[in-house]
Parts: structure tokens; C-alpha cells; sequence
């Protein structure tokens, strides 16, 4: 006989000969709850019950409840009684109810190990969606970091995100680092001397303009400019150059250093005599 828990739904095998010919009680030994289980119909009771009867069996039957008289106090009393002896039996059964053995629901420990299989594979897709998503993310950036300078030059509207950012973007695919700078006396003067590297982080080779060095007050004002020849005009991809000059008797109020490269008015103007190589 299959039982099946109203509260659970887990689902059990029992012997038909426990729940009797009235039926029982049973408590779920997943969950506790209880309910009340009817015996299964005797199916020959059933039989006997539909077989027909003939006609003369059908009218005595219908003139003895016509000619049954009422019931009695005493027989009042006693279906009362009845009644009471039978509610006090049914909490008996289920305060005693016996729980259905696990033995008897392997299912439902099977039930149990396949939703925590579930559940880790999903676990597991979705780490994977986050993974992805993030893989593709760093891509982007690192793509539009080696990039920036292809993409600024065909997209120039890019040039101040790449700025708002703090990222430097080389000019025409050309880079400056390593750049340092120092004071140092020479026979009495103040020399300032400038030292860097310029490379060129395009993927094609890129012509190397005059060199713009430009000097700083605190409040970012430009105190000198002057220009440098580079070493070579054409700089290969991924090869780099360096450069060093030096400017006598500098402004006392110069706090920084721009680096950058010279244009067509730059080299109209007046260029400071500079040691360079």
C-alpha cells in the first residue's frame, strides 16, 4: 500500500495489514505530521453489496423503514456514548500513531542528494556567467590601454576620457618615460640638465618631431620653452630613443617639467641655445 505525506508529499510503501479493516492514524517520519488513512474497500464486501435484489427484498425493505419507528432515549444515549468512546479512540491513535521507518523511503534521501546536485550546478553556471562577463570586461580595458593611441588618433573625442582617467596618451604612437631632471653647478652658473627616453608604442614606425621642453611656474604658468633634436627621425616599432639637454641659469620660480612634442609655430619661434645628444 503507497502512502503519500499531505504536508511533504514524500511517499511510502506500507503493509496494508497495519492500517486494519477502520483504518489509523500514521505520522510522517520526514516531517511528523500525521493524518488518517481508510482501509483499501474489500472488493468481494463490494460485490455482495451491488449484487441485485428482487423486487419483493427491495419492498419489505422500503416497508420496514416506512413502519420503523423512532428511536428511543435509550437508544439516543447509547449512539452518544458510541460516539464519545469513538472520538476518545481516534486521539489515542494519534497520540500513539507509529512513524513510518525511514527504512521504508530510500527515495527521499535520494530526492535529497539530487537537489543538492541542483543546486551546485547552478552554482557553478552562474560563477561561470560572472567569470565570463569579467574575462571580456579586462579585455576591453586592456585592449583600449594598448591601443590608445590608435584610438585616439581616429577617434580624437576619446583624448579626454583617456585624460579624465589619469591615462597618459602618447602623441602620434610616441611615448616619453623615464624622464628626470636636476640642478647642478657649473663654474659658478646654475645648469639645469633633463634626461629621457622616448619610444614608440605604435604598431607601425612613427616620424619623430622636434622634442618640446617647457618649464613651469606654481601656478602652471610657462616660464621658457625650448626644442631638441631627436637622435633619430623615424623610430620603430617598439624601439626607443633617448635625449638630454641642458638649460643655463633656468627660472628661479620653475617648479615642473612638460615634455611634448614641437609644432609648426614652435619651430617659427626664437630657440634657446641648448646642449643636447
Amino acid at each position: 500500500m503507497k502512502l503519500t505525506c499531505p504536508e511533504c508529499t514524500t511517499q511510502f510503501l506500507i503493509n496494508p495489514e497495519a492500517i486494519g479493516s477502520n483504518g489509523r492514524t500514521v505520522r510522517c517520519s520526514q516531517c511528523s505530521a500525521t493524518w488518517f488513512v481508510a482501509a483499501e474497500p474489500d472488493i468481494m464486501e463490494l460485490r455482495d453489496d451491488l449484487e441485485p435484489r428482487s423486487i419483493e427484498d427491495a419492498l419489505a425493505s422500503a416497508d420496514g423503514v416506512q413502519n420503523s419507528a423512532a428511536p428511543s432515549r435509550e437508544d439516543r444515549g447509547f449512539a452518544s456514548q458510541a460516539q464519545e468512546s469513538w472520538a476518545q479512540e481516534t486521539h489515542a491513535a494519534q497520540d500513539e500513531s507509529p512513524e513510518i521507518p525511514p527504512s521504508l523511503a530510500p527515495h527521499a534521501a535520494f530526492r535529497a542528494e539530487a537537489d543538492k546536485k541542483k543546486a551546485r550546478r547552478n552554482l557553478f553556471g552562474v560563477s561561470m556567467v560572472w567569470g565570463i562577463t569579467f574575462s571580456i570586461f579586462a579585455l576591453v580595458l586592456l585592449t583600449t590601454y594598448v591601443l590608445r593611441a590608435q584610438i585616439t588618433e581616429k577617434f580624437p573625442g576619446t583624448l579626454a576620457i583617456y585624460k579624465k582617467v589619469g591615462v597618459n596618451v602618447p602623441v602620434a604612437g610616441l611615448e616619453f618615460y623615464a624622464v628626470e631632471w636636476r640642478y647642478v653647478q657649473n663654474e659658478g652658473e646654475q645648469v639645469f640638465f633633463i634626461d629621457g627616453k622616448i619610444r614608440n608604442v605604435d604598431v607601425k614606425p612613427r616620424n619623430v618631431s622636434l622634442i618640446k621642453l617647457s618649464l613651469k611656474n606654481a601656478d602652471g604658468e610657462v616660464l621658457t620653452s625650448w626644442v631638441v633634436e631627436p637622435a633619430l627621425q623615424i623610430l620603430q616599432p617598439g624601439k626607443n630613443i633617448e635625449f638630454a639637454t641642458q638649460y643655463p641659469n633656468p627660472p628661479i620660480e620653475a617648479v615642473s617639467l612638460v615634455t611634448g612634442f614641437a609644432d609648426e609655430a614652435d619651430t617659427q619661434t626664437n630657440i634657446t641655445p641648448v646642449v643636447t645628444r
